[in-house]
């Protein structure tokens, strides 16, 4: 009776859950490769949703979308730019769909819960709606300051910018000089108290700052006060702990903590590192 109390309990969990809205197409056998299947199934992915009725069931919607953009990993980047385009176009034939449409793609692939970040993918997104009119203006206006952001933290960009030390004084990024740059940004919340101390315990990463072949910096994104400085000189004493009030208007963050990585000439090499990600790239099995 348990086993079978489980199973209907799974069953009934299943059945709950928000079911995509319709059949996806089927790529045709004249597809071989995965990337030719994909191209196919984006391209003609939306062919028989009617664009011009409300959104009436949002879960499901958001299902579908995030299906559609997941096969995004596998097709052409050209057919996916095109495709996106094209679905934006499509939503205009309800202007009330549109800010629904936008909530769903941010959440998709930039917000902090995203199963796909992808900076190219939401640029092309963000950068469809942004252009249409029928978008509220706030929304607009919404998208193109995380197109600027993201724009000014391209990966292969050179990242500076100034900052308050815990003494005070005001400096550049580019005054440091090390072999690579790890970029830690917190807030003065639990989630970035519980990080610091998780990288500040890690042996691998230790190693790494003590024997000079890396310099993490931790960037506080607060205003510059007597109270922080004296929480902050409690921090580790191999890392550069800084705040930067104005930086978090202009950096591209999906979360805090989060972190970003650079080479010696402070090249953006790697942006958005979880905790674990990080932990997970200096402690390699």
């Amino acid at each position: 009776m348990l086993t079978t109390g489980i199973a209907w309990s799974q069953e009934a969990a299943e059945a709950t859950q928000p079911q995509p809205l319709f059949d996806y197409p089927q790529a045709p056998d004249t597809c071989s490769t995965l990337e030719s299947r994909c191209n196919y199934i984006i391209t003609h992915f939306w062919d028989n949703y009617n664009f011009s009725r409300p959104i009436s069931d949002e879960a499901a919607f958001e299902v579908t979308f995030r299906d559609y953009v997941d096969f995004f990993r596998y097709a052409h980047r050209n057919v996916v730019k095109a495709s996106i385009r094209d679905f934006v176009n499509k939503c205009q034939a309800n202007a009330s769909n549109l800010t629904r449409v936008a909530d769903v793609a941010e959440r998709s692939l930039y917000g902090k819960d995203a199963e796909y970040w992808s900076d190219e993918v939401y640029v092309e997104f963000a950068k469809s709606l942004a252009a249409s009119k029928q978008l509220p203006g706030e929304r607009r206006k919404h998208l193109a300051d995380q197109l600027q952001r993201m724009n000014a933290n391209q990966v292969g960009g050179v990242m500076d910018f100034v900052y308050t030390d815990i003494n005070g004084a005001s400096h550049r990024l580019s005054e440091l000089a090390a072999k690579s740059f790890i970029l830690l940004f917190v807030d003065d919340g639990s989630d970035s108290s519980i990080a610091r101390v998780r990288l500040g315990t890690d042996v691998s990463l230790n190693a790494l700052l003590d024997a000079g072949e890396a310099c993490l910096v931790c960037v506080s994104l607060c205003k510059y006060t007597s109270q922080w400085a004296a929480s902050a000189a409690g921090f580790n004493s191999n890392w550069t702990v800084v705040c930067s009030e104005q930086l978090a208007g202009t950096i591209d963050l999906r979360a805090i903590p989060s972190c970003y990585v650079l080479d010696g000439e402070r090249k953006i090499m790697t942006k958005q590192l979880s905790i674990e990600a990080l932990k997970s790239s200096v402690n390699p099995r």
